[in-house]
């Protein structure tokens, strides 16, 4: 009997747990900036569940719990890439860390989709050539140098342009705030 309690026990826990996959690999994806690495640290942070199910406490957050194993896990990875996290890298996980605390898996959906539309319309505001800038940087993953090359312009130039779009960019996404739907604001 107390076999079968165990398995109810894990199956109830990885059940909870995968319900917060979408917030995890966001989260994962906030720190490590690449989708890819977020999905597989997940991957292997559902494997600890399975492993450690049973250390779960039960009327406890599932989602602090799992967030807390997907940071070590992204802790471990960058110690492993010999990309040892600086002292303001850490802060800055931390910082990620706090504004996560007490998100529920639903409201957080709700939330980041409410954002991601606002962006989207935000970014379709902007004209094309800081819209490249932010693509080349946070997409492509260029340095300002390597932007300032690519589009043909200064590394000061680069910056200045792409201190404007971002500053665009949050005040159209501040207008916006509450609006679930920005393109009827």
């Amino acid at each position: 009997m107390a076999d079968s309690s165990h398995n109810k026990k894990r199956t109830r826990v990885v059940n909870e747990a995968f319900q917060c996959r979408r917030a995890l690999e966001v989260y994962a994806y906030s720190m490590l900036r690449d989708r890819v690495e977020a999905e597989d640290l997940v991957q292997e942070t559902f494997l600890v569940v399975m492993e450690k199910y049973d250390d779960f406490e039960e009327g406890t957050s599932m989602l602090a719990w799992t967030r807390a194993i997907v940071r070590l896990k992204v802790l471990q990875m960058l110690d492993k890439r010999k990309r040892r996290a600086k002292v303001l890298d850490r802060l800055l996980y931390d910082a990620i860390d706090a504004a996560y605390e007490g998100v529920d898996s639903d409201e957080y959906t709700d939330e980041m989709r409410a954002r991601y539309l606002s962006l989207e319309y935000c970014l379709g505001k902007l004209a094309d050539k800081p819209r490249r800038l932010l693509d080349c940087v946070y997409t492509e993953k260029l340095s300002y140098e390597q932007t300032a090359t690519a589009v043909g312009m200064k590394y000061e130039a680069v910056k200045k342009s792409l201190q404007r779009a971002k500053a665009q960019l949050r005040e159209c996404i501040q207008r916006n705030a509450g609006n679930p739907n920005p393109k009827t604001a």
